[in-house]
């Protein structure tokens, strides 16, 4: 699946093995930092539910997709490895531990790795409560950066970030209008460093489609840069979210959803992360 040349234009990835899977609703792409695992969340159309799923890569060949052990039976998307792999977020409704019924808000659960697979699954905690929220992201620090509808936000869904410890978060703290605004925050990515980030932005009276992908710069004193659409050749017409970077930070992956058709399809891009580079204000 991964190649060593890669240019500055987006080119699918893995069609051979994306394309085969119907419908088309595979995204969430994310390698372990050896590359010899890789996630993807899938939409089942036998059960009506998103579930994490993984291939291994064993003797220079990956193995067929699998459903992942701490998913399957609930709804389970957005999921995120720490950066040495050894820990794993996502975002379900499933029952909290007590609890028959799913949940009405997703909450950001994780598990730990064993020996072998993965721990139980355990919800994140804040306070006495769980953490309602989507689409995490950490960084090297245990920054937790999560998308949330929280009373302090600016619009509808804004990013936030907790220092997270143990399976618990201290209290939320909003990233403020150089990154929220009154349109909708949701898919995000945070660099490992905290240098910069992505997040998909919808509605915004710029935007190619419904929604698009921005990125913002950490300056010196550790406020953000305003937000920056990412342009062509990353936004288009459809709707583009999911972002994330290969281990080695060589790679952006991000999803293009195509709404064309009465049925939509998800397409995995990848393409050279020096366009990044390309994207940072000119004091950078």
């Amino acid at each position: 699946m991964v190649r060593n040349r890669l240019g500055m234009t987006p080119e699918l990835f893995a069609p051979d093995i994306f394309c085969k899977i119907k419908p088309e609703w595979v995204f969430c792409t994310e390698f372990s930092p050896d590359w010899n695992e890789f996630y993807f969340t899938e939409y089942d159309t036998i059960s009506n539910k998103d579930r994490i799923m993984y291939m291994l890569f064993i003797n220079d060949t990956w193995t067929k997709p699998e459903v992942a052990s701490f998913s399957g039976e609930y709804n389970d998307n957005d999921q995120r490895l720490a950066s040495d792999g050894n820990t794993i977020f996502w975002r379900s409704k499933r029952p909290l531990p007590g609890n028959l019924e799913p949940e009405e808000y997703s909450i950001i659960w994780f598990a730990t790795r064993t020996e072998k697979s993965w721990s139980k699954p355990q919800p994140v905690k804040y306070g006495n409560t769980s953490l309602e929220a989507g689409y995490p992201s950490i960084s090297n620090n245990g920054i937790l950066y999560f998308s949330a509808y929280r009373e302090d936000n600016i619009g509808k869904s804004d990013i936030h970030s907790s220092k997270f410890v143990n399976g618990y978060c201290d209290t939320p703290k909003n990233l403020g209008s150089s990154i929220n605004t009154k349109y909708a925050e949701g898919d995000l990515y945070i660099s490992p460093d905290e240098s910069f980030i992505i997040v998909s932005c919808w509605n915004r009276p710029d935007n190619s489609g419904e929604s698009d992908l921005y990125i913002s710069f950490r300056n010196l004193n550790n406020t953000w840069t305003e937000l920056r659409n990412m342009e062509e050749p990353i936004n288009t017409k459809h709707n583009e979210n999911c972002p994330s970077f290969s281990p080695d930070g060589k790679y952006f992956f991000y999803n293009v959803v195509e709404i064309d058709g009465k049925i939509p399809r998800i397409k995995t891009y990848w393409i050279d992360s020096k366009i990044i580079e390309k994207l940072k204000p000119n004091n950078f």
